[in-house]
């Protein structure tokens, strides 16, 4: 039944309505106490926002506010998390598919866009799943030093993201719209890091171009809501464990547990 429903609900014209009511600007001073009662009823932490609350002129602008100078000093590994939220599958990667929750799996060359040829290159490699919550910072950064090749927008679905919707959405991360960011590391092979919309969450925003390099810890994408991050990594390089699915991260800290 939940299945049904979801696929029925008018998932594009909900998003898009979401959307434009978050960036209705609100008055000045209305805008502190309303983006602490979000803060509480979501569990962000106002620790760690750049500048002054009154600063940001709607919700929209709040869900994308950077984080405060020195609150995430970037680890010295070579694989750091890209961003905040909670593990949804981590690990090595075998015969060509992800789990995106126990016993279901769907394609990386579908999450790619089709693109067979670079979903071999991830074989014996690793990944991670990470969701973002509406209390997480919803900023995506590299977990590589690398060279930013291409940068793929995926048209897709606007389902849902979170767990429960995982387990009865077949394929679901490889159904939703998504953008696909392919870095290039020294030794010449790809990374991919995938930006995944969702309901709600269908304003993925790139903060580089084709062409840039850019540093561990260097902003990618900006959502203007939580969703879900996955990346990609080759065989041979520094490799993110096999975590517990909910184990929670944070973007900047070590990734592979040899550097942590």
């Amino acid at each position: 039944m939940r299945r049904l429903l979801l696929t029925l609900l008018p998932k594009w014209l909900m998003s898009r309505s979401v959307r434009v009511l978050a960036a209705i600007p609100l008055p000045r001073f209305l805008r502190a106490p309303f983006h602490r009662a979000f803060a509480r009823a979501s569990g962000a932490d106002l620790g760690e926002v750049a500048g002054e609350l009154a600063d940001y002129r709607s919700l929209a602008a709040f869900f994308r506010r950077p984080l405060r100078d020195g609150v995430r000093p970037l680890a010295t590994a070579k694989l750091v998390w890209p961003c905040d939220g909670a593990i949804s599958s981590s690990g090595p990667v075998r015969g060509g598919v992800l789990e995106q929750v126990k016993g279901q799996t769907y394609s990386i060359a579908e999450l790619l866009g089709g693109d067979e040829a670079l979903a071999r290159v991830f074989e014996g490699g690793s990944h991670a799943t990470v969701y973002l919550a509406p209390r997480d910072y919803h900023r995506v950064h590299s977990p590589v030093d690398g060279t930013l090749r291409e940068l793929r927008p995926i048209p897709g679905g606007l389902f849902p993201v979170n767990p429960q919707t995982a387990r009865v959405i077949p394929q679901l991360f490889a159904r939703n719209e998504r953008c696909v960011f392919r870095l290039e590391l020294a030794d010449g092979r790809p990374c991919a890091v995938v930006m995944i919309a969702a309901l709600n969450v269908s304003d993925i925003r790139a903060s580089v171009a084709p062409g840039s390099a850019v540093r561990r810890g260097g902003e990618l994408g900006v959502f203007g809501l939580g969703s879900t991050t996955v990346v990609l990594l080759p065989a041979g390089q520094p490799e993110f464990p096999a975590l517990p699915v909910g184990t929670k991260v944070r973007m900047g800290a070590a990734a592979a547990p040899s550097e942590s």
